[in-house]
């Protein structure tokens, strides 16, 4: 009898420190999903992307756009397929600024938001006059400097080049449709790799086509990773294998779709407090987009076509 309860008391005991031993190892999982629960949720968020594009399977517009930005910028145009982009999302708000491999200076801004979505006119209109008087002296005339920053309407850049770009416009950080909480996050972190890291840990899980990795520190602040091969092939094996992801990112079909033709992605998100955006309003005038689509014709007619 004295054994049977000796052997009970051990087995109890064993569970119990086990109980223990799991908790202890993985507090610092549930301590950072709360942390993620709550600085995911934060107003406003930086990110950086690296992006790229499959040449063979870009759509048809796309590649006809990077075809004349090449050639009007004097860009080598693999270098158009190969992007770095830094941003922020604020209140159904993007900025971004984009940078052709190899540049040091974007090429593009761009603001976007569900009432007007405007380009940086003047930053694109200098990077096209740089090539071009380069090129032929005599449009250092025919194209005066831009003192003033100016946007354009994604109209008014279809009308320039000459192609629809109504895609841009769906250009987003997806929010979720449901807050994804403590648990959801606490779920992910307990299955993922992680090392004390500063402060605070980071965590990592590998997979075939994607990485995925969090750095959260101890006093606040938290810091997304992910990398993918073929994001739209992997974003349907995601949603497949985290069902909570699927339905937490709106639209997500037509995120996939939007994925089309990206051969790899890499995005770093960070979360900040504070901060605002607002869409410029300082739009060039019809007669200046006349002008440049002049240019952009008589550019395309005598060095030839565009994008193929």
């Amino acid at each position: 009898m004295r054994i049977g309860k000796f052997i009970l008391r051990t087995v109890l005991f064993l569970l119990l420190a086990a109980v223990v031993g799991a908790g202890l190892y993985l507090y610092p999982a549930w301590k950072a999903a709360k942390a993620l629960g709550d600085e995911m949720e934060l107003p406003c968020k930086a990110f950086v992307l690296e992006v790229e594009l499959d040449r063979d399977a870009v759509p048809r517009e796309q590649e006809k756009m990077l075809g004349m930005l090449a050639k009007l910028t004097g860009i080598p145009e693999d270098a158009m397929y190969r992007l770095s982009i830094e941003g922020s999302a604020m209140e159904g708000k993007v900025h971004l600024l984009i940078c052709p491999d190899g540049r040091t200076e974007p090429l593009i801004e761009l603001y976007l938001s569900d009432d007007m979505s405007v380009i940086n006119e003047t930053m694109l209109y200098s990077a096209i006059r740089g090539n071009l008087t380069e090129k032929l002296g005599l449009l250092d005339y025919l194209m005066p400097r831009q003192e003033e920053t100016l946007y354009m309407t994604l109209e008014q850049v279809e009308q320039l080049f000459g192609a629809d770009l109504s895609g841009i416009g769906d250009m987003r950080l997806p929010v979720p449709e449901k807050e994804i909480g403590a648990g959801e996050y606490f779920l992910l972190l307990a299955v993922m790799a992680r090392e004390k890291s500063g402060n605070g840990y980071s965590f990592a899980l590998e997979r075939e086509q994607m990485s995925l990795g969090f750095d959260v520190a101890d006093g606040g602040g938290a810091t997304m990773r992910l990398q993918i091969q073929d994001p739209a092939q992997a974003l349907a094996r995601a949603g497949r294998l985290l069902p909570w992801l699927e339905k937490a990112l709106p639209k997500a079909e037509k995120l996939r779709e939007g994925m089309q033709g990206v051969k790899s992605l890499s995005v770093t998100l960070t979360p900040q407090e504070g901060g605002s955006l607002t869409i410029p309003t300082n739009l060039a005038s019809q007669d200046t987009i006349n002008v440049l689509s002049n240019i952009r014709t008589w550019v395309q007619e005598t060095f030839g076509g565009f994008g193929g």
